[in-house]
This record gives C-alpha cells, sequence and structure tokens, in this order.
C-alpha cells in the first residue's frame, strides 16, 4: 500500500453542461461546447439533451457531454490551452470556493459567447457553460491545486 504522501490526486471525469432557452439557437450552443473540447474528441462527443420547462412554461433543454480517465485530462488540458493566463490564475487564486471537499470536485464556470466565439473567458455569470472536474482519491484542497497547476502551468505535482 503506497503512503499517503505518495498517492496523487487524480482528475475522473469532466463534464460539460449547459442550458439552451427557447430564445437561443441550440445549434450554436452545442457547438459551444464542442469549441471546449479537443478536435480528435469533439467529433465522436455524444452531447446528452434533456427538456425541461422554465418558470413561465417555456422549454429549456439541458446539454451535457461526460469525459472518463484518458478523454477527461485531454479536455481538461485543452480547456487550459485556450484560458487566458488571466483566467487561470483567477481559478486558482479563488480555487477554495470552487472546490467541494465532500464532494471532491472543482467547479468552473464560462461564459457562454465567449466559448462559441472560441475566446473562452471564466465567468460568474448566469449564462454559462458550467464544467465540473470531479477527482478520485485523497480529497485535499492543496492536492487538487498541485494537480491544477500542473495542467495550467506546468509545476507543480
Amino acid at each position: 500500500m503506497q503512503s499517503p504522501e505518495n498517492r496523487r490526486i487524480t482528475l475522473s471525469e469532466v463534464i460539460i453542461s449547459t442550458l439552451c432557452h427557447a430564445t437561443e439557437n441550440c445549434n450554436k450552443v452545442k457547438e459551444a461546447i464542442l469549441n471546449l473540447i479537443p478536435q480528435h474528441i469533439a467529433s465522436s462527443t455524444r452531447i446528452a439533451e434533456d427538456t425541461m420547462k422554465g418558470f413561465y412554461g417555456n422549454p429549456i433543454k439541458v446539454f451535457e457531454a461526460r469525459f472518463r480517465d484518458e478523454e477527461a485530462y485531454s479536455v481538461l488540458k485543452y480547456i487550459a490551452n485556450i484560458l487566458s493566463e488571466l483566467d487561470k490564475r483567477y481559478v486558482m487564486n479563488s480555487l477554495e470556493v470552487r472546490y467541494d471537499l465532500k464532494e471532491n470536485k472543482v467547479f468552473v464556470r464560462i461564459d457562454k459567447q465567449s466559448a462559441y466565439l472560441n475566446k473562452p473567458i471564466i465567468s460568474e455569470g448566469d449564462d454559462v457553460i458550467k464544467i465540473v472536474l470531479s477527482f478520485s482519491m485523497l480529497r485535499s484542497v492543496e492536492g487538487v491545486r498541485k494537480f491544477l497547476e500542473e495542467i495550467f502551468f506546468g509545476k507543480g505535482a
């Protein structure tokens, strides 16, 4: 059995999801999601679709793409490569509020319009694409921090 200091945080799943309101072009919303995925994975990505009703009875579609293991790592690395240095630092500086220790997940939100335009920016607004990073093994904000520093900046763990 490995000692705790030799075990590493590993990424187990990446979930990318968003809503498409009746006033939006759902093909463009799907394209915004696909712009966050490397081309070699995007071409075969299945985006699950569910329909809900909004407060006033209007239809709202929920789109979701899930990636596990190596694909999850490739998607996260791709997102890290297309985010600005400033946005990556913002995620790292706000990691304590993004990381859920109980669930062992990190939550990031990207502006939907900027993703569609292939210039994604981190957003705290409502019209966003949600990215959930799920980790296995150790539950530790510092372990996740080191993992993300390595992905974002090529240093750390």
